[in-house]
């Protein structure tokens, strides 16, 4: 695995007391553990365990509204080389929104994450 200079700082503030894994060219909803996507302009921690996403804004990037960790409802492509797209289900209590969805820019490199501690 190579890491440039702009992403290596990234993987170390994000892993914290775990490593990066293996890595795949794409994610799907089949698989389980911790996956990290990082995209040209943020990074995105799948759970596939708790079917959760969270996105963490890079540098200068634009902060949503889901952002915060959100229960994942489809990763329709989530693929290296390609834009990221998933669904996730409303907040608890949001009767009018049938789901939220995120398309990230393109996605640089998707590896396990291992080793993270859980709170």
């Amino acid at each position: 695995m190579t890491q440039d200079n702009e992403t290596f700082p990234l993987h170390g503030a994000l892993t914290g007391l775990g490593f990066l894994g293996e890595e795949r060219t794409e994610l799907t909803m089949d698989e389980r553990g911790q996956w990290l996507a990082l995209s040209q302009s943020s990074a995105h921690f799948f759970d596939l365990d708790s079917r959760r996403v969270t996105r963490i804004p890079g540098f200068q990037a634009i902060e949503f509204v889901t952002d915060p960790g959100r229960s994942l409802r489809s990763i329709d492509i989530c693929r290296v080389g390609e834009r990221g797209e998933w669904t996730m289900h409303p907040l608890e209590g949001d009767h009018l929104t049938q789901f939220a969805w995120h398309i990230s820019t393109e996605i640089a490199q998707i590896a396990r994450v291992e080793g993270l501690v859980r709170r």
